[in-house]
């Protein structure tokens, strides 16, 4: 099962920051999870929200902004304000770090409130310039983002991310050809993880921080868990 940890370790560290990053793969991570926007100059950088307010000193969304002046915004957690790794990173600094590893890195495309033109053919053409290809794998809660995704490279592998129930969720995963599917873990149940299993599809459950939902998920043979603390989750994984 892979131990994937949401936005980094983000229980300890600010989310979806270089320092988060390094911290989740010591803490014993098998896969990352983050977020894709882009800058107002078409760079592809780190963070979860449209806009920088909730994690950042500053307000505004990150399309009108550029790299240069989303680098400029302090962290808001006061502890780490003056940590030159608690910045908004550019995905390829995150590749950087994951290419020293041999981690699975979950790439969440925020496109379900803004479609960034080309963010789909800018973050394959990043993967594969790093070759690694084979150990990422594109998220979104935009079945146009999925479908993009696979026809720009219909090798890369796709995960379908949904937040409600959604009944024929496996056929609209078959029809876009996606890899995966990624419920809120509310939505779970066994029937859900048979059917994705039967149809060949991987059952990665989000944000799972109860250590009673990470044993019953490991048990119930699942293929990976997003939590925001992967030291607690590995520690599930090991257990005898």
């Amino acid at each position: 099962m892979i131990n994937f940890a949401h936005r980094g370790d983000s229980i300890n560290y600010p989310e979806n920051t270089l320092l988060a990053f390094k911290e989740a793969i010591k803490a014993g991570a098998s896969g990352i999870e983050l977020d894709v926007h882009k800058t107002k100059d078409n760079k592809l950088v780190v963070i979860h929200d449209e806009d920088i307010e909730r994690t950042f000193l500053g307000k505004g969304l990150v399309k009108n902004f550029t790299l240069e002046e989303l680098k400029a915004f302090k962290c808001r957690r006061v502890l780490f304000r003056d940590n030159p790794e608690c910045h908004i990173p550019t995905l390829e600094e995150v590749l950087d770090i994951v290419k020293k590893s041999n981690i699975i890195l979950n790439i969440e495309l925020k496109t379900d409130e803004i479609h960034y033109e080309g963010i789909e053919e800018d973050v394959i053409n990043l993967i594969k310039k790093y070759a690694l290809n084979n150990n990422v794998l594109l998220s979104s809660f935009n079945l146009d983002s999925i479908r993009i995704c696979k026809e720009i490279d219909s090798n890369i592998k796709t995960g379908l991310l949904y937040y409600k129930t959604i009944e024929n969720i496996i056929e609209i995963a078959k029809a876009l050809k996606a890899d995966a599917i990624h419920p809120y873990l509310e939505l779970v149940n066994e029937e859900l993880i048979r059917e994705a299993h039967k149809y060949n599809l991987e059952l990665n459950i989000y944000t799972v921080n109860d250590p009673k939902y990470m044993r019953m998920f490991r048990n119930a043979g699942v293929d990976g868990l997003f939590t925001d603390d992967p030291k607690l989750l590995k520690e599930i994984i090991m257990e005898k």
